[in-house]
């Protein structure tokens, strides 16, 4: 029986949640992994579903500049409240300065857009492998 590995994408632009998706999809289908994809583009809600669920998930995919809430004001709710996740969470941004810069005592996993499939595989194996 196989492992099912559970991600949550959390990302305000429709258009990268399909991109991810598909990534994923063909991602775990090459590894002939199953998983279940979750996608918000509410940040907001996604904080609440990390709060609520977080321990669920394996992987955390964090788009960084959204409205209402961002990628790293959610990273740091998780680091007061769950600091068990932050190993599973990878940013999915243009401004991976600014992350280093708001976390330097933090190791970052941090995939830069704008990617291509071979390294966001590359960064899901490293992601996976620290688990």
């Amino acid at each position: 029986m196989n492992t099912i590995i559970n991600i949550l994408a959390i990302d305000d632009e429709n258009t990268v949640q399909s991109v991810i998706a598909a990534f994923l999809n063909r991602y775990l289908d090459e590894k002939n992994l199953v998983g279940n994809i979750k996608t918000l583009n509410d940040p907001v809600q996604g904080l609440f579903e990390l709060s609520t669920n977080g321990d669920h998930y394996q992987i955390i995919l964090l788009d960084v500049h959204m409205p209402e809430l961002s990628g790293d004001e959610i990273y740091s709710k998780i680091l007061q409240t769950n600091p068990a996740l932050l190993h599973r969470v990878m940013f999915i941004t243009g401004y991976a300065e600014d992350l280093k810069h708001r976390f330097p005592q933090r190791v970052l996993n941090i995939l830069e857009k704008p990617f291509r499939y071979q390294t966001f595989c590359d960064k899901i194996d490293q992601l996976l492998e620290q688990q």
